[in-house]
């Protein structure tokens, strides 16, 4: 991965787009809840904030890898004494209201300060790293000149907690919300851990100047996160590491000076805080070439610094969808990070990261009702229309996905990475638009207060197929989650994005096979249930459902097109319309048990199971012996269905003629009735189980027509 930044990083510079957006010592608090103080210009507390996850996390703070950080400091011991920490009781504070915890942080004597705690302070090397802050005349900076000259250095917190003391205890009387009550409890006197024997904090606290209009900006503003990393690069402080020594570049071959003993360990998106190189230090292998952590891998301090700001680049917040995206791992339940870019134009606006992992994705029901339709198709032509200069100048340009997963906090490596021409990103691209209009008329209905709404087979991503090969269904169509996918990543951009169509081929037995064995049981329960009840009701697991049915018959369609088998093409073949008869046989049956069994009472309980639907599976991969045990058992049904008369026989005579008409193209086929079906002839009969039932509208079937529309086609 660090060749291909480093790449991008020289593409960057001559595009005069590799901007100093990170230094090593500067990264992101954390998502932690978080005590905000405001000090006055005489370092005095005068006022506090509480900030919750997602506000900490855009805070940023000046540290050497754990230590020594500010203006965010951890405190790890309670700024009150022991014996006054023993005073609440972990237990009773979790069942309290937020009165009686007013009332016992009230009891508390705010005197008796806890002489062990000694982070709040700014330390050494924070103020001999800082230093050329307080030298800078720069207006952005103010506030933070201001901040470290009045801060606490060592030993001076004697005179600076009271102070803090205190303004927690007028915070404390005045408190309205309970999860702030909670957090100043936390740094007060801490919670009891079992294991140490002692009272421990763990909170994360933060500092700045008071807002006033003496500063152009305040200390956590980006304003002053940006002219920090610029300023601290500029003087070269950053590099402070003694082990720094000249080495040849491996990604120039050129004698620079090397990184040292720390590499940039940037707080990136989906993964968080992110080491670009770590080594176990004492790896026997390699000490004993005195190759110990980082020295086992020596690249060059600018070289490592311009990667950090091209990683910097390419996952910037506002680039999201573009040159990163949120993707599915395979192997294990935490996401991971895709990173995709054209290596020839690293600032182009495609939304290449959305089409290369989720390109349907809808936040929810409302969304997918409203934009459904196409688009799939417009996110192509949005790529391919950014694409569009660029290939027509160099259609052998490089497009470069790299795939990362989190190993454990820190520790991040590639998952999956590929590149291709951006020709054959076009070409795959469009045959995958195209593949995805291969799909037979299917409609799942989901009943909702404001009507019925149509869930369709809609193009489905990379992301989309990983997550549907994380889950087993049982027979009645209920999903269980399992940890690893049935699918590797290499596997599926095989598929989706392969390098030459011949790759594709090589997956594609697989994928029937897999496709089949994982989506009959839904296909054939949520068809079942559109017989039974005409739609799915409108709850959160019905419309995951429908979803997830609509993406395997889209998903089966696709596989069938590479097959080359067109939907104008199997929509006659015996496999589809087994299906299809099979789900004519569930309608007979139960129009039979409405009319003769229940009298014709729709709401009267029907039997546990209609005949095609459990001859399905069955049918599916013996369909001899499916239809043979299916006809004997369907006589009685056709017999009624034939000699019923009345104004409730419409919908049994309308079944009947399309019978007809099924069972002719099956009898009339090219291809007899074989003894098994293979996992592309099973893929079409659970389409044609799934598909609406075609027909032609004629006059003399009017009535008949009406009362099918009403009750399932």
């Amino acid at each position: 991965m660090l060749n291909e930044l480093h790449e991008l990083s020289i593409s960057l510079k001559n595009y005069n787009l590799l901007q100093s957006i990170t230094h090593p010592d500067i990264g992101n608090v954390g998502k932690n809840d978080c005590i905000l103080f405001e000090l006055d210009d005489n370092g005095i507390p005068c006022a506090l904030r509480i900030l919750q996850k997602e506000d900490t996390a855009k805070l940023w703070k000046h540290s050497k890898g754990n230590h020594n950080s500010f203006p965010a400091i951890r405190v790890q011991k309670p700024l009150l004494s022991s014996k006054e920490s023993q005073k609440i009781n972990d237990a009773i504070w979790n069942e309290a209201n937020l009165s009686q915890k007013i009332a016992m942080l009230s009891q508390l004597d705010y005197s008796s300060i806890n002489l062990e705690c000694s982070d709040i302070k700014i330390s050494n090397w924070s103020l001999n790293q800082l230093n050329p802050v307080l030298l800078s005349s720069q207006p952005e900076f103010a506030a933070l000149k201001q901040l470290i000259s009045i801060f606490p250095r060592k030993g001076q917190q004697s005179v600076f907690l009271p102070k803090l003391i205190n303004l927690l205890h007028k915070e404390v009387l005045q408190c309205e919300q309970e999860y702030w009550i909670n957090l100043i409890k936390k740094l007060l006197i801490g919670t009891y851990d079992s294991k140490s024997g002692k009272y421990l904090a763990g909170c994360m606290t933060y500092y700045d100047m008071y807002e006033t209009t003496k500063y152009k900006n305040l200390v956590f503003s980006s304003e002053t996160r940006h002219a920090l990393i610029k300023l601290l690069n500029n003087n070269n402080t950053g590099n402070s590491n003694k082990q720094a020594l000249n080495i040849i570049s491996p990604f120039s071959g050129i004698k620079t000076i090397g990184i040292g003993e720390k590499y940039p360990n940037p707080n990136i998106p989906v993964l968080g805080q992110t080491y670009l190189y770590s080594k176990k230090s004492d790896t026997p292998c390699l000490s004993r070439y005195k190759m110990t952590g980082t020295m086992a891998f020596q690249a060059g301090e600018d070289e490592i610094h311009d990667i950090n700001d091209s990683l910097a680049f390419l996952t910037e917040s506002s680039r999201k969808n573009i040159t990163w995206n949120i993707m599915a791992d395979s192997n294990r339940e935490k996401p991971n990070l895709l990173l995709a870019y054209l290596k020839d134009d690293p600032q182009n606006n495609a939304l290449l990261a959305k089409i290369l992992t989720d390109p349907s994705n809808f936040e929810d029901f409302e969304e997918y009702r409203e934009a459904a339709e196409n688009v799939y198709e417009e996110l192509c032509n949005q790529v391919l229309g950014n694409f569009d200069d660029v290939i027509r100048k160099n259609p052998n340009t490089k497009v470069n996905l790299i795939l990362l997963e989190t190993l454990d906090t820190g520790r991040k490596q590639v998952a999956y990475e590929n590149s291709f021409t951006a020709e054959r990103l076009r070409e795959n691209l469009l045959k995958w638009n195209e593949a995805s209009k291969n799909t037979p008329p299917i409609e799942i209905r989901i009943s909702d207060k404001k009507g019925i709404v149509f869930i369709k087979p809609i193009c489905l991503g990379p992301s989309n197929i990983c997550q549907l090969f994380k889950i087993n269904y049982t027979i009645s169509g209920l999903k269980k989650p399992i940890k690893q996918s049935d699918v590797s990543l290499y596997e599926i951009y095989k598929l989706y994005m392969p390098n030459l169509q011949t790759e594709r081929f090589q997956v594609l037995e697989r994928f029937f096979e897999l496709t089949v064995k994982k989506s009959r049981w839904l296909l054939k329960d949520t068809a079942y249930k559109m017989i039974l009840d005409y739609a799915l009701p409108s709850t959160k697991q019905s419309i995951t459902q429908a979803n997830q049915a609509a993406m395997f018959a889209s998903l089966l369609s696709i596989l069938l097109y590479f097959a080359d088998i067109r939907k104008e093409i199997y929509m006659s073949n015996t496999a589809f319309n087994v299906g299809q008869f099979l789900k004519l046989a569930d309608m007979l049956h139960k129009e039979y048990c409405v009319q003769v069994r229940n009298s014709g009472n729709k709401k009267a309980t029907l039997p546990a199971q209609l005949i095609g639907n459990e001859m399905l599976i069955i049918a599916s991969e013996n369909p001899v012996e499916g239809l043979t045990r299916l006809r004997d058992r369907m006589k009685i049904y056709i017999s009624w269905a034939e000699t019923a008369t009345g104004e409730n026989s419409g919908l049994a005579k309308w079944i009947l003629a399309r019978f007809e008409e099924v069972s002719l193209k099956i009898a009339t086929a090219k291809e007899e009735l074989p003894q098994h079906f293979n996992p592309v002839e099973q893929a079409q009969v659970l389409l044609g189980y799934l598909a609406n039932i075609p027909y032609e509208k004629k006059d003399s079937y009017k009535t008949n027509n009406s009362n099918a529309e009403n009750n399932n086609v």
